[in-house]
């Protein structure tokens, strides 16, 4: 059987299932919930990263934990 071309979307994408417009709609109300959480996660790192040394003393946490927990993102076993 020859291979059939089209320029159709809808043919060419037939293997893909079809999305819901429920589960548009949560990724559309999620995504930026995520997005939230994510920049606040980056801004906690960088604040850490940069804070002084007795402030990462006041809190209990070495430098070398921060330093790690930044690069691996987890804490060190």
């Amino acid at each position: 059987m020859p291979a059939q071309f089209t320029n159709n979307s809808l043919v060419a994408s037939t293997n893909v299932a079809p999305v819901s417009g429920v589960s548009i709609w949560r990724w559309l109300v999620l995504f930026p919930r995520k997005w939230a959480l994510a920049y606040k996660v980056s801004r906690d790192a960088e604040m850490l990263r940069n804070a002084p040394r007795e402030i990462l003393q006041d809190i209990g946490i070495d430098r070398m934990d921060v330093d790690f927990v930044c690069e691996h993102g987890h804490a060190p076993r």
